[in-house]
């Protein structure tokens, strides 16, 4: 895994979460060094992400610790990190 890619709260996640590596549980924000080409979409349809829009080089995804190592290792992802969970903003 090349933890250089990874944010720590990604990275604590992904040590937290090895003893279930094939679990998809970590809802990760992927980004791309530029607009990736029909290899590297392949590649991350084999991650079980959905096909990017063109030119898109923001991805997101929920993902398993195996697969933020694999794609860790990929020399088109910039960097992963966990995202966020989003709520609404209350009315007062």
């Amino acid at each position: 895994m090349d933890y250089g890619k990874l944010d720590a709260p990604l990275a604590s996640a992904v040590e937290a979460a090895a003893r279930a590596p094939e679990s998809r549980s970590l809802l990760v924000v992927l980004r791309l060094t530029g607009t990736p080409s029909d290899r590297e979409v392949a590649r991350l349809r084999e991650a079980g992400l959905e096909a990017p829009p063109p030119a898109a080089t923001v991805l997101t995804g929920v993902l398993s610790p195996r697969e933020v190592d694999e794609l860790s290792e990929e020399p088109f992802v910039m960097s992963l990190s966990l995202s966020s969970s989003r709520r609404p903003l209350s009315d007062g």
